[in-house]
């Protein structure tokens, strides 16, 4: 499973910051796959945390934050309601601020867009749209915000209310008492190795030929990419979008354009008729399972975290019930 909200990139008077989003867990899906012929099998998975126990330690963690929360101050907050677990609070609008998110990708959409349906609709925004599906959006203020996230930019106040903000924020309070430590502050060695299963499997030869059938297939689309990266990055559909922005009256920012979604279903049509997704999930899986060989035992350590981790949100639910 794959437990974040990515990276936020704030950009605020010229000065670029990154602050790590929630470590919340994904949508929900079937029960972790165990044949290797299925493409959502990722064998990294056996060490991460399933999805029922993403689910208990984001209860758990958000218990923890309201309670944080009306120790500085914030009562309304009280009865927030933590199941399922809010989405990773925003920056209000109207701070100085912009905010840029990339989610992170794994399971169904490791290798990209797959379903030519969900493309249609969706564009390159599968990953944003199933986390805003699953997980309840709520309006912050700018307060409520830095006590939750303790994220602060420029001349942001570092106290609310007479108190001062935790470390990372009551959110990150909850952190260091779920896990012992702010998980921003700690190696994800599955996390690290998933990236680099796919560095090495995009070197492999067989990864390439499958690159490049799918290429051919969407020149005969009208499209000129050399892998579906290239495709979903789309920075010769900048200047369309924009025309398109300008022109549209109620324009979505959120919204992808049409052009998007005409290239996003080429593009999952193209890794259905040439086998894309078959071909470059075995590669993936062999470089994988070399991957845990050289590294089971800190893999097996973080998996013993985990473990402990959800055992401490257990008790901590337990004690509120």
């Amino acid at each position: 499973m794959r437990r974040a909200v990515p990276l936020l990139l704030v950009l605020a008077s010229g000065l670029a910051l990154t602050a790590c989003g929630q470590q919340a867990d994904p949508p929900e899906s079937p029960a972790r796959p165990t044949s290797s012929d299925d493409p959502r099998f990722q064998p990294l998975a056996a060490y991460d945390i399933s999805e029922d126990d993403g689910r208990t330690i984001g209860r758990a963690r958000w218990t923890l934050a309201k309670e944080c929360m009306a120790r500085l101050g914030f009562d309304s907050l009280k009865n927030l309601a933590t199941d399922p677990v809010p989405a990773w609070p925003q920056r209000p609008s109207g701070t100085g601020v912009a905010v840029l998110i990339a989610y992170h990708t794994s399971g169904d959409l490791r290798y990209g867009v797959q379903d030519a349906g969900k493309a249609a609709r969706y564009g390159y925004e599968v990953a944003r749209a199933d986390y805003e599906r699953t997980y309840p959006d709520k309006k912050w203020t700018l307060s409520e915000y830095l006590a939750l996230t303790g994220e602060f930019v420029g001349d942001d106040p570092k106290s609310v209310r007479g108190h001062r903000i935790p470390k990372r924020g009551c959110l990150g309070e909850a952190d260091r008492e779920i896990y012992g430590s702010n998980l921003q502050d700690r190696i994800d060695p599955v996390l690290d190795l998933e990236s680099e299963s796919l560095r090495q499997g995009k070197r492999d030869t067989a990864w390439n030929k499958a690159d490049k059938a799918w290429s051919d297939c969407m020149r005969k689309a009208g499209y000129r990419y050399a892998t579906p990266e290239d495709a979903a990055t789309g920075r010769d559909r900048d200047r369309q979008e924009l025309e398109e922005q300008l022109n549209t009256p109620g324009y979505d920012p959120d919204e992808p354009s049409a052009l998007e979604k005409k290239t996003a279903t080429a593009d999952a049509r193209c890794k259905q008729r040439t086998g894309y997704v078959r071909t470059v999930h075995a590669i993936d899986v062999r470089v994988q399972q070399r991957l845990i060989a050289k590294n089971r035992t800190k893999l097996e350590e973080q998996r013993d975290w985990n473990r402990d981790a959800v055992r401490r949100a257990g008790d901590i639910i337990e004690d509120q019930d």
